[in-house]
């Protein structure tokens, strides 16, 4: 019999030869592919740590406006700090943002457009990675008001998506580049729609399927937007995988905790991806695309069916519509959802 430590390891090294042979070539982008992103202001959701710290640190060194949206506000005030110091740009700031809670949600959108402040970048980063089951330390449902959610979809997905959606005015005349930091994962779990948000499992398959949920509601969103003829100013949207990296919220005993980060690249690596496709004209150009370590490519074959995209959107709108109807649709002409 193979003991649990041992089928981890195996597992760990049949991952690596992948992610290693899967590592791309550093894209090369010239000066005129770049556009200058100095006082641009970019929000970052889930910034006091992990991939979202390094990606804020990434865009304080080219001087753009950086607000991390996070839950924890100690966690979130020392990240500002650090990252002050370590690029020497003051313009880092922090605003709360609990993507488990809709109330929550809805009160950063309102506090952010009270501001009257333009938004160039919207990266949603801020995640739920549970890798088993475990309804001690991992509790699978969040209850809001008289309805439950499972935790990974509403913090990966659901959460994203009224973020989105309640600021879809400002981004839209801001011409923002909306971004959800997605994996390529999603191709390892399908989507069902009538029962998104009854699974009670706190596990990868309902990780892989909140990340679906995000690649899927971007294609829609962008085609939405395309759509609104009467408007002059549109936001793009796009979904990213970083590459796999040595992420902080898989937890492991001490040698294979020092083995998975021997292995892995850093998070600071796959920031730079993320940055990258943010700063290049070309990406921009339009959205409705997948980027994979920096690179547009073909995501899952379910995440393109239109009509599928159309029923999640419905069904998001129903579980939102609350939260929704205290906002303007800016594609619509009544401002109706």
């Amino acid at each position: 019999m193979i003991d649990t430590t041992t089928l981890i390891i195996f597992t760990i090294v049949i991952i690596a030869i992948y992610v290693i042979k899967s590592l791309p070539k550093t894209i090369k982008m010239s000066e005129e592919d770049l556009r200058d992103i100095a006082d641009k202001v970019v929000i970052i959701t889930g910034a006091n740590a992990g991939l979202g710290k390094e990606i804020a640190k990434k865009f304080a060194a080219l001087n753009a406006h950086v607000i991390l949206a996070c839950r924890t506000e100690r966690k979130a005030i020392e990240a500002v700090e650090e990252i002050k110091k370590e690029s020497g740009n003051q313009k880092i700031e922090y605003m709360l943002l609990d993507l488990l809670s809709f109330d929550s949600i809805v009160s950063f959108a309102k506090r952010f457009k009270e501001r009257s402040l333009p938004c160039h970048i919207l990266m949603n980063n801020a995640g739920i990675m549970w890798l088993w089951e475990d309804k001690v330390n991992q509790p699978p449902m969040t209850r809001i008001g008289a309805e439950e959610y499972n935790t990974q979809f509403q913090a990966n997905y659901l959460g994203h998506h009224l973020l989105t959606l309640s600021m879809l005015d400002v981004l839209m005349t801001s011409q923002c580049n909306i971004f959800n930091v997605s994996s390529s994962v999603h191709t390892l779990s399908s989507i069902n729609i009538d029962n998104l948000t009854k699974n009670l499992s706190a596990t990868f398959a309902t990780y892989c399927q909140s990340k679906g949920c995000q690649i899927v509601s971007a294609y829609d969103l962008q085609r939405r937007i395309d759509a609104a003829g009467h408007l002059t100013n549109k936001a793009t949207i796009s979904s990213i995988h970083p590459g796999i990296f040595a992420s902080e919220i898989v937890a492991l005993p001490g040698p294979l905790k020092s083995l998975y980060h021997l292995i892995f690249k850093s998070a600071s690596y796959c920031a730079k991806f993320i940055v990258q496709v943010a700063i290049d004209k070309r990406s921009n150009a339009k959205g409705g695309l997948y980027f994979d370590h920096g690179r547009a490519t073909k995501s899952a074959g379910q995440t393109y069916d239109s009509a599928f995209g159309q029923q999640l959107y419905t069904r998001s709108l129903q579980l939102l519509d609350t939260h929704l109807k205290q906002f303007k649709n800016p594609l619509t002409l009544d401002g109706s959802w």
